[in-house]
């Protein structure tokens, strides 16, 4: 499999995105963010408001995700029109259960975090609530009654009881991973879970990170709105970056980082929650250029090194396309969401470097997910089998192959015909006849990852109290090709 020129980044979803899905109002010295969503310091189900479904005769709400236990046909969906292909495509169907995975995490709290290690297939790391991560050892025939090897990696418990781990990104040579908790503090760790550098706190839970490619700095995005560059060599601080008055959302008021990501070496770019999206480096404090084109918060930003180009998702339900930074930052709309915009994903390319399409799939609030060729400017595909926000979404390495999440259900697409070839429900074992059992109810099984191993063959989801399943959604022929590959135990 060749080498992707843009890496699939996991993108991060809104302002205080760890709040959100955890229930949590994030402060600042005693003070709410604003914008914060959910109630107390629990940790426990998010309260993000579902979309009701029809209730069937017996009372009971049936399962809306476009799955019941008889498939639903091409000719069941609704039909629209915009210039691109829409609705959902069927052929044969893989249902995946629980049989059919591998579940992690038992013994921890909720999970919500995995990664698979950027070039060894078989390292898995989790998160949890419970200040624990792991770095798991999982072998491409590995069953459910297998034993797997972990390594633990244990947060000391700080001053604050809040001390979840709350985000976890590899380094991209697979070498060092990096943590970030509930109280602030950053730490990076080897792969033998040795812990090299513990780095001062933020005034707020860590939401994400992001390494530069050589792995020399790493970025750490915190609730009290900052972005902090360390020196990952010598743990030391390089610089602190809040967007300054230029950089302010309209109206004056002050903003705070809620996404970021590399666009070289030494220059990244940052978005914040009144809708700026601004360019920064590692040699000055301001930004070298910013735009408020989004009308509101913009919630994730991912950057493509192929087209070097920059796309920005707002709570306006536009993406942005900006053009390769320079003095001033030109940017082109591609408007089709009616809700927010949560997750962007640059399809990785696997062999053309002057593809004659450029992919960009978008998650929304409106349940859809949308493929955009930013080439041409157009949308390409509308994927509309959820009936809940989308939450998720993932390219397989290859590119081949999109994984969406929404209300604990996966679905894997064909990326280039938009096909359903594989569907996990992660509340299956709560419904009865293809009904939720308690209608209305919330659950704590929000999908809070995606990530594909390197080789493509398995994805592991983050699902809270139902822990991180490892699914295997390859073809037969190509499990036992990869089967052949593992060394004899």
């Amino acid at each position: 499999m060749g080498a992707s020129k843009s890496p699939t980044a996991t993108p991060t979803t809104t302002q205080t995105n760890y709040s959100r899905k955890h229930g949590r109002d994030d402060g600042i010295n005693g003070v709410s963010n604003a914008g914060a969503t959910g109630g107390g310091s629990g940790g426990g189900a998010s309260h993000k408001r579902r979309k009701k479904a029809v209730s069937g005769p017996d009372g009971d709400t049936p399962m809306t995700d476009g799955f019941p236990e008889t498939p639903v046909t091409v000719a069941e969906e609704p039909r629209v029109t915009n210039g691109c292909s829409v609705g959902v495509q069927v052929e044969d169907i893989v249902e995946i259960t629980a049989e059919d995975s591998v579940i992690l995490g038992q013994e921890d709290k909720s999970i919500l975090i995995c990664a698979w290690n950027p070039i060894h297939s078989n390292v898995l790391a989790t998160a949890s609530q419970d200040s624990i991560a792991r770095i798991w050892n999982v072998p491409m025939n590995a069953t459910s009654s297998t034993a797997i090897q972990n390594k633990v990696i244990l947060h000391d418990p700080s001053s604050s009881p809040k001390r979840d781990v709350t985000a976890i990104r590899w380094s991209p040579q697979g070498d060092l991973i990096a943590t970030g908790s509930y109280d602030g503090q950053t730490r990076i760790w080897t792969t033998d879970g040795l812990l090299r550098h513990t780095l001062p706190p933020h005034h707020g839970p860590v939401i994400a990170l992001k390494w530069n490619r050589s792995a020399d700095t790493l970025l750490s995005l915190s609730c009290d709105g900052k972005v902090i560059a360390w020196d990952a060599l010598t743990g030391d601080m390089r610089r602190s970056f809040e967007q300054a008055k230029e950089d302010q959302g309209k109206g004056g008021q002050a903003e705070a980082a809620t996404d970021m990501d590399w666009i070289s070496e030494r220059q990244f770019a940052i978005c914040g929650s009144g809708g700026s999206v601004g360019i920064y480096d590692l040699d000055h404090d301001s930004s070298l250029n910013a735009d408020t084109s989004h009308s509101g918060e913009v919630n994730c930003l991912v950057w493509d090194e192929c087209s070097e180009r920059l796309a920005s998702g707002g709570e306006d339900g536009d993406v942005l396309i900006w053009e390769k930074p320079s003095k001033i930052l030109q940017s082109f709309k591609l408007q089709g969401h009616t809700e927010a915009v949560v997750s962007l994903c640059w399809q990785p390319i696997a062999s053309s470097p002057q593809p004659t399409k450029r992919i960009l799939a978008s998650a929304s609030n409106d349940c859809q997910v949308r493929l955009w060729d930013v080439h041409s400017k157009t949308c390409i595909n509308i994927l509309n089998s959820h009936d809940d926000p989308v939450e998720k979404i993932s390219f397989s390495p290859s590119g081949a192959r999109l994984a969406s999440s929404a209300n604990s259900k996966v679905i894997i697409w064909n990326a280039e015909t938009g096909v359903i070839t594989h569907v996990y429900d992660g509340l299956k074992g709560r419904r009865k006849n293809g009904r939720v059992i308690a209608a209305g109810a919330e659950t704590d099984a929000d999908i809070g990852e995606i990530s594909w191993d390197e080789s493509g063959a398995r994805v592991a989801i983050g699902g809270g109290e139902t822990k991180v399943h490892v699914l295997m959604p390859a073809s037969p022929p190509a499990i036992l090709s990869l089967l052949q590959q593992q060394p004899p135990k």
